[in-house]
């Protein structure tokens, strides 16, 4: 499960890379292309267990990642639960993980956001991807949230997400990463 989501993490890095070009930076990329070994030719160093083959996937994925967010920021995130599978696993940056049905995944992130005053969240980079002989599709986001507790307490954390759409196309899985945001010292 570890190589896969290294898999994931590492390919929405070389996608959110890639995908912001020029036109000088295009015809570069044609260039380069054409003088380049195709992927056949690559040897990795790991064994790769799960897919180095994706594709861009449908957006409206990500679209759907993306109003769960919103849902979780405005505290109402029952209002997509269909989006969800019958059964859900989530796994945390802490190591915990929820697994269950739609429902109880549902009420216990409900649970969660409720021990929140506010939720704030912006978004750096979102992709849908979809492994090539497979029927899923993954939608990787990174962005930022910003928390105020109930006791206004505020903290910030980045994360990094990777959400699995089942061949129905409904969230079954979801694996959550987290970075405190670097605070410079006071001199």
């Amino acid at each position: 499960m570890k190589q896969l989501l290294v898999s994931a993490c590492i390919l929405c890095v070389l996608v959110a890379c890639n995908t912001a070009t020029t036109s000088t930076d295009a015809s570069k990329d044609t260039m380069a292309a054409a003088t380049t070994p195709s992927d056949e030719n690559v040897t990795y160093p790991y064994p790769v267990e799960y897919s180095s083959d994706f594709s861009i996937g449908d957006s409206k994925y990500a679209q759907t990642v993306l109003q769960l967010w919103k849902d979780f920021d405005n505290n109402t995130f029952d209002d997509h639960k269909d989006a969800f599978a019958d059964s859900v696993t989530m796994d945390f940056p802490d190591g915990s993980t929820i697994s269950g049905t739609r429902d109880s995944v549902v009420a216990s992130a409900k649970a969660y956001r409720g021990s929140l005053k506010n939720v704030v969240s912006s978004i750096e980079v979102v992709t849908s991807l979809k492994p090539k002989g497979k029927d899923e599709t993954w939608v990787c986001v990174w962005g930022k949230e910003i928390d105020t507790h109930n006791n206004n307490k505020v903290d910030s954390v980045y994360l990094q997400e990777n959400w699995m759409f089942n061949k129905d196309g409904k969230v079954a899985y979801m694996s959550q990463f987290s970075a405190k945001p670097h605070v410079a010292a006071k001199k």
